[in-house]
């Protein structure tokens, strides 16, 4: 009996032994796909849960840093090509850099008396820009936070307050709330319109305590900032323009009076130690706040310190905040691929793809996230893909592919007959008609495979008798090839061909309808000619109707400057929770109701919008008439700050000082139209906010106002401009804007209002143009213009702006690339020069 009991259990250990060598030494759906670095990332991350990760070690709740790749560096924005699988981990550095700014400035520019100390950004100031954050970026941004040093917070918003007391910590962070539990959620599912937001100063959040574990981003920067020795290195100091005006019409002074502040720093290419203004750090399990695993950007906030002094020999900027953004880590895509030029490492994850790497290549495929099959197969040059599918070779299919189907598939078939160009040195005596007339034939003029190629062959091997009946055919018998070397010969013979097919085509032909549209090419011709006649310098004598492009050039802005669209959104949407929800006439215990908002905090952030990201060339808040009340009896009649980048400056102006109201341009009256007398299709918005119970932050409650609700518009109430010249005298610029209403209340505090129009502005030579092949219903005034022949495919390319010739033509199924010179398509921009060169009468391909 007992042998019988300790056999069982021994059968039984082995087992459980069996599957635990099979769950950690292999992985996916088959035995042939070998354990690798995803399943280790993987595991750890599975590993951890909302339930457990309080109790795990540090280590357990990060993972190592090169998991994510191709991070965005402020000092190559400029000269680096950012693609798709990484335009929302920059759009994540620029609005952590975008709070730094903004904080940076509104500390330093009411640091000056006891006059100044109200004018500080209050509580609720600080809780909605947070909340503005996430709910206007619903699929890349998941958090923003603002954490104070310790000791470094001076308190405006609580009642009673001291002057120049500071709070211990102070850390208003908010994360997207799952409400598909909420009693308003019918649906139960998740709207991603709500969001949680905690003062983590206040309770037992200490952040600053070096034994924390999910708080890797304070570590980042040197906290606390005591030693002044880098401050050459980590501050910069910048110099902000601004006009501003009392009465509509006309600026206080024509002269900017300028404001100086130290921001994050402004490192070059080529700086050496010189720290970045945003780090991101390595991701990490935010245990106990969104419970999710993340990664956050950070960018640090300076302030003089200490505030309010007027010993100015003890003052130095200081890092008194730390501005950080989180986005959701199984959202970042990764390159399975090797580490190459176009995949340059350290990558933990790269190498992992399964292409075929003797007949394939891998490529990335972006919108995965942390998934596998995130790439995919093409053919290498020289290689065909099987008659049966479609190329090329999928990630995705291979993922899920069993062994025999992996071994006997996804691989290509060596391609026979590919040609070497001739060099110009051998083509120097050749007339230029025959050099046009043979490249066509051996290079452009492409057939598909298929029985003839092999009559072809067959006709060079045999000698072919014909008669009324039949044919009959013999074996060459001299041992020499019946093909002549002779390099004249063979191109005069090509030439005569050449001329023969034409000279039939004439008679016997019909065409096709051709693939470029040569009223199109025409067309965009004349554009370019009319974008680079209007500059600065004559724009104002041109008729208006003369600076707007027609509404098709502009195809693709919405997709490729969506980010920039969506930093427009961010300020919609804090306005319109300030607006409708701050009362300067309320006070909740220890806190104060909202303050009126100030100009100089409006002029602060567009300001920011346009510092932060390269791609803003101006942005503007512009209030509706009389709408915009400094105090309960003085009421602006217009208000519209305005920020613009010039030459490398920053400026900004009170657009109400403008000759030209800005009520009069066609965004602001477009939008007044749709939204002046009818709100509907808003959608509402919750901030379930938390405050501290006390001066000392003994605890966390809810707000009074719980949940806080408001509504705003979605990026679809906004719209893209059509193209036009701005002469202003400050942008002057060809530029497309994106327009998005804010709103109010009324005076009963009843009926959403609409309250004016916030703006960015994008230069038009940033906008990457598409001119392959699109159907007829596409309003796209480049595409059918590209030279690409019918045997290849046509695809855009994303390293070119606004230029012709950006994009790449693909060889077709069954018409692979015959020139053995390592690449498998034909640049655009090589068709384009060899079109030109042909027109003039040159020797062209």
């Amino acid at each position: 009996m007992a042998k019988t009991l300790i056999s069982t259990v021994s059968f039984h250990l082995a087992c459980l032994f069996v599957v635990f060598l099979y769950t950690t030494y292999t992985s996916g759906e088959f035995e042939w796909m070998k354990y690798d670095n995803y399943d280790e990332i993987q595991d750890k991350i599975t590993a951890i849960t909302p339930q457990n990760c309080r109790g795990k070690s540090r280590d357990q709740l990060t993972v190592r840093a090169d998991v994510v790749s191709q991070l965005p560096k402020y000092n190559e924005l400029l000269s680096k090509v950012m693609y798709k699988n990484r335009t929302k981990l920059l759009h994540l550095h620029n609005m952590a850099l975008n709070r730094a700014y903004f904080h940076s400035y509104m500390l330093q520019k009411f640091n000056e008396s006891k006059s100044d100390f109200p004018s500080l950004p209050g509580w609720m100031y600080m809780y909605m820009s947070a909340v503005a954050d996430v709910n206007a970026n619903p699929f890349s941004l998941n958090g923003s936070s603002l954490f104070y040093d310790y000791n470094c917070s001076y308190p405006n918003w609580l009642d009673p307050y001291k002057f120049n007391t500071t709070l211990p910590l102070f850390g208003p962070s908010a994360w997207r709330w799952d409400d598909s539990r909420d009693s308003d959620n019918y649906l139960r599912e998740m709207t991603l319109q709500t969001v949680m937001i905690k003062d983590f100063g206040a309770s037992n959040h200490n952040y600053t305590d070096p034994s924390s574990k999910t708080t890797p981003w304070y570590n980042v920067y040197e906290l606390p900032d005591t030693s002044s020795s880098m401050d050459s290195l980590t501050k910069f100091s910048y110099n902000i323009g601004f006009k501003y005006s009392n009465y509509t019409g006309a600026f206080t002074s024509q002269e900017y009076s300028v404001d100086s502040f130290f921001g994050p720093s402004q490192p070059g290419q080529t700086a050496g130690k010189i720290p970045l203004p945003v780090y991101f750090t390595q991701p990490y399990m935010d245990c106990g706040k969104s419970n999710q695993w993340i990664i956050s950007s950070v960018s640090p906030v300076m302030d003089y310190m200490y505030r309010f002094v007027n010993w100015t020999h003890i003052r130095r900027p200081r890092i008194v905040a730390l501005s950080v953004m989180d986005m959701y880590f199984k959202q970042i895509d990764f390159n399975a691929c090797p580490v190459s030029t176009g995949n340059p490492g350290p990558s933990y994850l790269s190498g992992i793809a399964r292409c075929k790497t003797k007949t394939t290549v891998c490529k990335h495929v972006p919108g995965m996230g942390f998934k596998r099959g995130g790439y995919s197969c093409p053919c290498r040059p020289g290689y065909r893909y099987p008659v049966s599918m479609k190329p090329p070779w999928r990630g995705i299919d291979i993922e899920k592919a069993t062994n025999e189907e992996y071994k006997n598939g996804f691989s290509c078939t060596k391609t026979d007959f590919r040609s070497v160009l001739p060099s110009n040195r051998d083509l120097q005596k050749v007339n230029a008609e025959e050099l046009a007339a043979t490249l066509s034939i051996t290079t452009w003029e492409r057939k598909k495979r298929s029985v003839t190629n092999f009559f072809h062959n067959f006709f060079n091997s045999y000698n072919i008798n014909y008669n009324e009946t039949h044919m009959t055919f013999n074996p060459f018998t001299s041992e020499t090839s019946s093909f002549s070397l002779d390099s004249e010969k063979v191109l005069k013979f090509a030439a005569d061909s050449r001329k023969k097919v034409k000279e039939r085509r004439k008679f016997h032909s019909r065409f096709r309808r051709s693939l470029i549209d040569k009223k199109s090419i025409f067309r965009i011709q004349k554009l370019f000619k009319k974008i680079s006649s209007i500059t600065s310098d004559n724009c104002e004598n041109v008729v208006p109707e003369n600076l707007l492009l027609p509404g098709d050039v502009g195809y693709g802005v919405s997709t490729q400057f969506e980010f920039q669209a969506r930093t427009a959104l961010r300020l919609a949407h804090f306005l319109s929770n300030y607006l409708q929800n701050a009362n300067p006439n309320e006070n909740f215990g220890y806190h104060k109701g909202g303050t009126r908002l100030i100009p100089q905090q409006i002029f602060g952030e567009v300001v920011a919008n346009v510092m932060a990201d390269f791609r803003i060339m101006s942005s503007g808040v512009f209030f509706d008439k009389y709408v915009f009340k400094e105090s309960e009896t003085k009421v602006k009649e217009l208000f519209g700050p305005f920020a613009f980048r010039h030459r490398g400056l920053y400026r900004a102006i009170d657009s109400a000082g403008l000759q030209k109201p800005y009520m009069e341009e066609g965004w602001f009256v477009k939008s007044k139209q749709r939204w002046k007398l009818n709100t509907f299709g808003l959608k509402t918005y919750k901030m379930r906010a938390h405050v501290r119970t006390d001066f000392n932050g003994s605890s966390n409650i809810p707000f009074e106002y719980y949940p806080m609700r408001y509504k705003a518009p979605m990026l679809k109430d906004g719209f893209w401009t059509r193209p036009y010249f701005r002469c202003d005298g400050f942008v002057n610029k060809w530029v497309v804007t994106y327009a998005v209403p804010f709103f109010g209340i009324d005076e009963l505090r009843t009926t959403v209002i609409f309250n004016g129009v916030v703006t960015v502005d994008i230069p038009l030579k940033l906008l990457r143009i598409n001119q392959c092949p699109q159907p007829f219903y596409v309003a796209n005034a480049f595409k059918n213009t590209a030279r690409c022949p019918e045997t290849t495919s046509c695809a855009p390319l994303a390293h070119l702006s606004f230029t012709i010739g950006s994009y790449r033509c693909n060889c077709k199924q069954g018409t692979e690339y015959p020139i053995n010179d390592g690449k498998f398509w034909i640049e655009g921009s090589l068709l384009e020069l060899e079109y030109i060169r042909k027109e003039r009468g040159l020797v062209n391909r």
